[in-house]
């Protein structure tokens, strides 16, 4: 079932600063595949309610490859496999392809090519991000980073400090921008029980097309009320957008294997006279089976700045039924 899950990078930080953690080669992944039930967004003739991709079903997938010898070098390599519904072919993209090195107690160091670690979906992965469709926060940072989907390439070094996890890193410039580079920090803690806070910044070479330099605030929550949980991602770049934030709910009836969930998304432009961009999501979600979970989702968006691109909003309506086998 979806839930707010960690990201790949905090696991291998954690699994570096173990002292004497080993394990074996491990392969794991997932198969995605989505059945567009109605896409009421226009197609490329101009026309609304008449789209191609009404009645279709699309495959993508993803394989990882992990290993963690006992003298505390994590090194993993993450392949996406995509289906080209459009007859170009199929592909395999290298995705990430790092190490996390344990130097000394709490401390690691990370080195490659790896997911944002800004914000709360870093990656699209299908049995982490949320929803079917990524958020409005991540759409806009995949938007700046020139290499493939939300990823970035540099070294990183991760510590504790007190309660908290500190990650720092020096980074290509997230649009790739000869002899440029961004700094990046993140601290993660949970202050109180059930509330995981995650505070990321980094920074960015200014040109007309990039957001500059941005600050992400994201929240994860399980309230006190059994299977309901709460979560904020709130991004403030300095340049382009003014802010964009998505909420979420869920209630998850675990005994039954069934949940359901909300999302509420917003872009404010720095343009006067831009309306803002939003999208509301609804969603329920049944765990068939402990690695396949199949979800309906309906989403409304309403974006007519001409940056669609940016938040990946469509407007119109989005019908969708996806079904998530891992292994």
């Amino acid at each position: 079932m979806k839930r707010f899950t960690k990201k790949a990078l905090p696991l291998a930080i954690a699994a570096a600063m173990v002292p004497g953690f080993a394990s074996a080669a491990d392969v794991s992944g997932y198969a995605d595949i989505i059945y567009t039930i109605a896409d009421d967004a226009a197609d490329n003739t101009g026309v609304n309610g008449d789209n191609p991709n009404n009645g279709k079903f699309g495959a993508s997938g993803e394989v990882d490859f992990t290993a963690s010898p006992a003298d505390g070098v994590t090194v993993r390599m993450d392949v996406d496999l995509m289906l080209d519904t459009a007859g170009a072919g199929n592909s395999a993209v290298l995705e990430q392809a790092y190490f996390a090195w344990g130097a000394t107690e709490g401390v690691t160091v990370l080195g490659g090519v790896f997911n944002n670690p800004i914000g709360k979906e870093s990656q699209d992965d299908a049995p982490d991000i949320w929803g079917t469709n990524r958020g409005v926060v991540a759409n806009i940072l995949d938007n700046q980073t020139a290499l493939y989907d939300n990823n970035v390439a540099g070294l990183a070094g991760a510590f504790a400090a007190g309660p908290a996890t500190v990650t720092v890193a020096v980074l290509n410039d997230l649009g790739q921008v000869d002899e440029k580079n961004s700094i990046a920090a993140v601290v993660n803690m949970t202050p109180i029980e059930g509330l995981d806070v995650e505070l990321g910044y980094v920074t960015q070479d200014n040109d007309t097309t990039a957001a500059g330099n941005v600050i992400d605030l994201n929240l994860a929550y399980a309230t006190p009320v059994e299977g309901l949980s709460v979560g904020l991602d709130y991004l403030s770049p300095a340049e382009i957008i003014d802010a964009a934030y998505e909420v979420t709910l869920n209630y998850d009836l675990a005994d039954m294997g069934l949940g359901f969930g909300v999302r509420a998304e917003s872009v404010a432009w720095a343009a006067s006279g831009v309306d803002d961009s939003t999208r509301t999501t609804f969603r329920v979600y049944y765990a068939a089976a402990s690695n396949l979970t199949a979800a309906l989702e309906v989403a409304s968006g309403d974006d007519a700045n001409p940056m669609t691109a940016v938040t990946g909003i469509q407007a119109d309506n989005l019908t969708t039924l996806e079904l998530i086998a891992t292994f």
